[in-house]
């Protein structure tokens, strides 16, 4: 009996060992695998390996960026709706969530709506029951204060934005020298990127100046003008063959020669339909100083029957014309100006001929009454304002009506 169990038991300690020997085995056997890993993980790949690999590629936009997003520009039109409602304060409120949101971004279009937020705060401060000058030029600065070092054209272009809307806050003088200064900041600037923006600011700047100094406006527009004269082949922007046209007309008011600005706009501007009936009625109302024109007034109606003057004003000429000190010279030059405007505002002198105050019977347009001259500057509207009753809009940054 015993020997059966004494070979029982060997066999079951022949098994048991043999498992141990293959428990301990299966030890070291990972450690070496893992040694031989981090042998391969410490060893530099060779440029070939490193070819082999694909690195997954993060998403051009997270749906958190996508959220914030939509999120933004629900505010804005949740906050333009309120202002458009008169809720002024509460979209105000709107604003300055937006600007919480995203004013530590550095993603530039999240910057484009910290500027558009802020633009819409000055807005709502310039304007009646919320008229805060000094909230509005707070407002404005905070956009400058952020882009004013930066490197980038769209911010930059922001800058000079909140620049031009601050500026509006001060008088006219102060307003030329912010001009003057952004002008000589990038007028030079890399490559010529803000040769649109520049020549803007100097439209304004000129603009700005008319009818206190005509002289340097003229200057300014002289100098605009000089950058395209090149060849009759050169298609010129619209503001420049407008600028043309008003060198001309303020050479009259300046009494300078508008020989080499007529010779411009025969070179660029013969093919306009303004050009002629403008500068035919520049000549008369220039020689109208001298001698009666009422022989090339005829001419003229028949020549532009149907001309209309569009986007033309008469302001700057009246207002040269209130100054003219020679009794006969005025009486002659009004007397012209009123029959162009009686023209451009289609009034038929024979349904008013008792609504006339002149000799000559087809001339009858009453003009408005102007207060005679004084030592204070004339005002006008700036035709380079931006429309303050319109949200503001990344791609019309700068977009101004023309002068005429």
């Amino acid at each position: 009996m015993l020997k059966p169990l004494l070979v029982i038991l060997i066999i079951v300690s022949l098994i048991a060992i043999w498992l141990n020997f293959d428990l301990f085995d299966s030890t070291p056997n990972t450690v070496v695998t893992q040694s031989v890993d981090a042998q391969i993980a410490s060893e530099p790949l060779t440029t070939t390996e490193t070819q082999n690999i694909t690195t997954p590629q993060k998403p051009i936009t997270t749906n958190r960026d996508e959220n914030l997003s939509k999120e933004i520009q629900a505010l804005f039109k949740q906050a333009s709706l309120l202002f458009q409602k008169n809720f002024d304060d509460k979209a105000l409120e709107l604003y300055d969530q937006i600007i919480q949101k995203i004013g530590n971004s550095t993603d530039t279009t999240r910057l484009q709506d910290f500027a558009k937020a802020y633009f819409q705060k000055g807005l709502i401060h310039q304007i009646y029951p919320n008229s805060d000058k000094d909230a509005a030029f707070e407002a404005y600065n905070m956009v400058i204060k952020k882009f004013e070092k930066s490197d980038n054209e769209l911010l930059l272009k922001l800058y000079i934005e909140a620049k031009i809307k601050q500026a509006y806050l001060f008088d006219d003088d102060e307003r030329i020298e912010i001009y003057d200064e952004l002008v000589k900041q990038f007028e030079n600037y890399k490559n010529n990127k803000f040769q649109t923006e520049v020549e803007e600011l100097l439209f304004s700047q000129s603009y700005n100046l008319m009818g206190k100094d005509d002289e340097e406006s003229m200057r300014i527009l002289d100098r605009i003008i000089s950058k395209y004269d090149k060849d009759e082949n050169t298609k010129l922007p619209e503001k420049i063959e407008t600028s043309i046209l008003n060198t001309i007309e303020l050479a009259i008011i300046t009494n300078n020669d508008d020989t080499k600005y007529r010779e411009l706009a025969d070179k660029y501007l013969s093919e306009s339909p303004d050009t002629k009936p403008l500068l035919g009625m520049l000549d008369i109302i220039r020689n109208a100083q001298d001698l009666e024109q009422n022989e090339a007034l005829s001419k003229w109606k028949e020549d532009h029957a149907d001309y209309r003057f569009p986007d033309w004003s008469f302001q700057e000429l009246r207002a040269w014309m209130m100054k003219i000190e020679d009794k006969g010279t005025k009486e002659r030059v009004s007397k012209y100006l009123d029959a162009f405007e009686n023209h451009k505002y289609n009034v038929d002198p024979k349904k008013n001929k008792s609504q006339s105050h002149h000799d000559n019977s087809e001339i009858i347009y009453e003009p408005p009454i102007y207060n005679e001259p004084t030592d204070e500057p004339i005002q006008y509207e700036n035709p380079y304002t931006h429309d303050a009753n319109q949200e503001y809009q990344y791609e019309t940054v700068y977009t101004a009506p023309d002068a005429y």
